[in-house]
């Protein structure tokens, strides 16, 4: 039976969707911020960065696509790096954060654009620079709830860093850390909403669980429960933006 599951497990790895972008996130974090045009413009970014990714092999049109992203972040980057919004003034980290951004751009422009394209790095390369992008609001003042959403991104980015490394250390580090976090946001929902969230908190657990394992770096069990983990949680953020417009109206 283990074996047959395994089995489904990496069959369903080859047809499921690398983690969904999650442009969700910025909007509901957003609504701490009085900045409108930066948020605007972040969630621009990742909608650019996940038209990228599904053009990735279209050799077509994933040139285009690849040269509107960058013209983007160009565009956002000469407007906000020597200009912050008002509460990233005080990061001293600020121009460190557009350093690693622009970075992972020409990783990604690489990638997808050699002659012998790596296109699952590349995906890494855009999932990790969405999840990055939410290290600007960093400094921003907001509610414990938003505050949580951008540590359980931070810490799944943690844990895609410590897997692709294969630093078992790091890994057991933080998927721990990952699990905790979800574990608190669970427990700062209401009850019909924490309802919608319990399978995010499952996953962490599962992936902290199988960080401990020998043979976590052997086959895609691991790549399989965190990328199910992604997706929940950009499904609950989008459910959660959803809500929060229809309360609105």
């Amino acid at each position: 039976m283990r074996n047959f599951m395994l089995a489904v497990c990496l069959i369903l790895l080859n047809v499921v969707p690398l983690a969904a972008c999650d442009v969700s996130l910025f909007s509901l974090v957003a609504g701490n911020s009085p900045n409108k045009a930066f948020a605007s413009s972040l969630t621009g970014l990742v909608t650019f960065a996940k038209a990228v990714g599904n053009n990735s092999q279209n050799k077509e049109t994933m040139p285009g696509h690849m040269q509107k992203f960058m013209v983007k972040w160009i565009e956002f980057s000469n407007t906000y790096l020597q200009n912050p919004p008002e509460w990233a003034k005080k990061d001293p980290d600020w121009k460190s954060k557009f350093d690693g951004l622009t970075s992972l751009i020409g990783s990604i422009r690489k990638n997808l654009s050699s002659l012998e394209p790596d296109q699952q790095k590349a995906h890494h390369e855009i999932q990790a620079f969405t999840r990055r992008l939410t290290r600007l609001y960093d400094m921003l003042p907001m509610d414990a709830l938003a505050r949580l959403r951008l540590d359980i991104s931070m810490h799944i980015d943690h844990v895609w860093t410590a897997w692709l490394e294969q630093n078992r250390q790091k890994l057991g580090e933080s998927t721990e850390n990952f699990s905790a976090v979800s574990r608190i946001f669970l427990k700062e929902l209401d009850e019909a909403t924490a309802s919608a969230a319990v399978s995010i908190v499952h996953r962490a657990e599962e992936l902290h669980k199988m960080a401990a394992q020998e043979n976590v770096f052997t086959g895609k069990s691991f790549e399989f429960m965190l990328n199910m983990a992604e997706n929940e949680f950009a499904k609950f953020n989008e459910a959660q933006k959803q809500s929060a417009a229809a309360t609105e109206k």
